[in-house]
């Protein structure tokens, strides 16, 4: 039989790096503002608000899905934290048993 070995201190930073994450992803909107007075020309103004405005709808999805994964992540690791007091609980019980 194979122990399990779960890597506590991975786990917080992979969950702390996601927070990170999304929040730069978060900040970036406030960052794509009007930008058509710099374009000049108004074709590439048209073209560089549809790029923007794909680039909003893709970085709102992939901050869903950031966010889904740290919350997965750090259920993952209360759930292992969960189980390894209540082991650690039965084997004391079992030794002075």
């Amino acid at each position: 039989m194979s122990d399990l070995k779960v890597d506590y201190f991975a786990l917080e930073d992979s969950v702390q790096t996601l927070s990170q994450l999304k929040s730069e992803f978060d900040g970036i909107e406030g960052r794509t503002g009007d930008t058509g007075d710099i374009w000049g020309h108004d074709a590439v103004k048209s073209a560089m608000d549809e790029f923007s405005g794909n680039m909003d709808y893709n970085r709102r999805k992939l901050t869903e899905e950031i966010e889904a994964t740290g919350a997965k992540m750090q259920n993952t690791l209360e759930t292992f934290r969960d189980v390894d007091a209540k082991l650690a609980e039965s084997f004391d019980k079992e030794r002075t048993a």
